[in-house]
């Protein structure tokens, strides 16, 4: 049996090697909104997994991409429509105009963290919750009708209720660190998703600069299974 030892130490050390060069990092963390109108409040919650993938490094430097998995928020206003916190802004450019933050930034904002080489590795390790504050919020979309996507309308914490209602306000945002499951069913809320998602993936859809478009994994994150 020692060449089975000897193979088992072999694929060991080949993966301690390869986990070394192309480091990942991943974590989970629940965006739970609240939104007041006409007094009543209306809240939405989803888990989303924010992961970073890293190759080797070269001249001290290692180049990173991410991913999300999980959806966007959904805050339902019965007759008013929905609120969607989408996972990703639309936009093209940085900064974002109004100041929107995508998924992958958020939560990492919200704990101090700023995402480069140096802090990714501390991601994993975040513990607890933390509120948002008014310049660190995700990507506001208000659909009037949750039935069809040409009602979407972007919205901000700053406008809130000159554009949906004058009562209309925020009255809590948090990140919460969790190991909760990842669930995606909006499709339920939004049935238009699924034709969107089939027109879309695989293909590189670019927004117009000034130009808002809804993208696909705005509402359902790329690394989802």
């Amino acid at each position: 049996m020692k060449w089975l030892a000897a193979i088992l130490a072999a694929v060991i050390a080949v993966y301690a090697v390869y986990a070394l060069n192309f480091p990942s990092y991943s974590y989970r963390y629940r965006l739970e909104i609240s939104l007041s109108v006409e007094d009543r409040v209306h809240t939405g919650s989803s888990v989303i997994e924010v992961r970073w993938s890293c190759g080797p490094k070269l001249a001290g430097l290692a180049q990173c991409s991410s991913s999300l998995g999980g959806q966007a928020t959904v805050i339902e206003l019965g007759p008013r429509g929905v609120v969607v916190a989408t996972l990703y802004t639309g936009e093209n450019v940085s900064p974002v105009p109004d100041g929107a933050i995508n998924a992958t930034w958020l939560c990492a904002n919200a704990f101090g963290n700023r995402s480069t080489t140096e802090d990714l590795p501390k991601l994993p390790h975040l513990v607890g919750r933390r509120e948002l504050s008014s310049n660190n919020f995700p990507r506001l979309v208000w659909f009037s009708n949750p039935a069809d996507p040409k009602s979407a309308r972007k919205v901000t914490v700053e406008n809130i209720a000159k554009v949906l209602d004058p009562s209309a306000r925020f009255t809590k945002a948090y990140v919460e660190i969790t190991r909760d499951p990842i669930v995606v069913d909006i499709a339920k809320k939004l049935p238009w998703y699924p034709a969107l998602l089939e027109a879309q993936k695989g293909k590189l859809i670019i927004s117009e600069p000034g130009k808002f478009q809804l993208i696909y994994n705005m509402l359902v994150g790329e690394n989802t299974t």
